[in-house]
């Protein structure tokens, strides 16, 4: 039942679905089917999308990789298609079995392909934020809460108290049923692309699972471009994307109430739009892990840094550390285009010390640990 004026507001049809959801899935799908330019084929249909959420479709898959210059799939990209998944998770899982950090991987992608496993009673808000802020620890990533309170589920469930487990902790045990099944269906899939060989058994996939920084390191691969500049402003810290400029953390978020961050970036799963503009699901991350598992690195015009993001992002330091990590980088991106193009690729054996001089730069910026 609805009042006559909400209904008389109501269209009359529902808005097509190519309206109202994101297109990258969709462009990535158009040219694995070789179905022409992107733009000129998203023009034939009924109602089309607006051009420029079409254009920033493509730059955004062109930020990940997934399409070259020229708008062609490149291997990422053609991977990409055979997940059904955000392009941005598909990466996310993709550089978890890389990097040996699978099964975090698989837990935080269920969870942002379907739904967070958290609920928030209106009349109990305040003890749910404390549970969720426990299993944050003193991470400040909503991500890694999320991880911590599915490993707490899997054993509360082998140990027969999973009801009691979740209502203490303020958690939908069928959204965390949903996520288990999600991961083994994405196990699955990275096990048909050729990514995960099950015979080895998951174990050899996992040697990095309890690195957190390592995690950091996943998390910003995937999620990039969704970066936030933390700024310390006196006693508390404003945040900052490049298309929005100022905006806040959500409030649900773990680091809602955080004033001063110990890491200078973060990254988000999304932005909503409200009274303000607020990014939700963030974890904050170091400049060596932006450096390493950001966008391309892009020489200032002065001369005296790097920079990233057409310019919007900017890293000094002295001259012998910026090409040190221009080579480790460089190093780093043979070895990932390699291993895209022959999944078969072992990390273990082959690139073993690009890897290992990665994890060390990730830990020399080992603050909050």
């Amino acid at each position: 039942m609805y009042p006559k004026l909400v209904h008389d507001a109501m269209p009359q049809y529902q808005l097509p679905e190519i309206l109202r959801t994101p297109l990258q899935e969709l462009c990535l799908h158009i040219k694995s089917l070789q179905l022409g330019a992107i733009g000129s084929f998203l023009n034939k249909a009924l109602q089309p999308p607006d051009p420029l959420s079409v254009q920033n479709a493509i730059e955004l898959l062109q930020t990940i990789g997934a399409l070259d210059d020229a708008e062609e799939l490149t291997s990422l990209g053609r991977h990409l298609c055979t997940l059904p998944l955000d392009p941005n998770i598909g990466k996310m899982l993709l550089m978890g079995s890389f990097f040996q950090c699978l099964n975090p991987a698989l837990t935080i992608a269920s969870a942002l392909a379907h739904r967070n496993p958290f609920v928030l009673p209106i009349n109990r808000k305040e003890e749910a934020d404390a549970a969720k802020r426990s299993f944050a620890g003193d991470s400040c990533s909503d991500h890694i809460a999320l991880l911590k309170a599915y490993e707490g589920w899997k054993n509360a469930k082998r140990q027969g108290n999973e009801k009691a487990y979740c209502w203490e902790n303020f958690l939908s045990p069928i959204t965390l049923q949903m996520m288990e099944n999600m991961r083994m269906q994405f196990l699955d899939l990275l096990s048909d692309i050729g990514f995960v060989d099950k015979s080895k058994g998951l174990k050899a996939y996992n040697e990095y699972s309890n690195d957190l920084e390592m995690l950091c390191a996943i998390l910003c691969a995937g999620l990039y471009p969704n970066v936030v500049q933390c700024k310390r402003r006196g006693k508390r810290t404003t945040f900052y994307t490049k298309d929005d400029g100022k905006v806040d953390i959500h409030p649900a978020s773990v680091n809602a109430n955080v004033h001063l961050f110990p890491l200078p970036f973060m990254v988000y799963s999304e932005k909503v739009k409200t009274s303000s503009i607020y990014v939700r699901d963030s974890t904050n991350i170091s400049d060596y892990t932006l450096l390493m598992f950001g966008g391309n690195l892009i020489p200032s015009k002065s001369g005296d840094g790097i920079e990233m993001l057409g310019g919007y992002l900017h890293f000094s330091a002295s001259k012998s550390v910026l090409e040190l990590i221009k080579k480790l980088r460089g190093e780093l991106d043979k070895l990932l285009k390699r291993k895209i193009e022959e999944p078969g690729l072992d990390f273990s054996t082959e690139g073993k010390g690009v890897v290992a001089a990665v994890v060390e730069l990730l830990h020399s910026q080992n603050i909050r640990y």
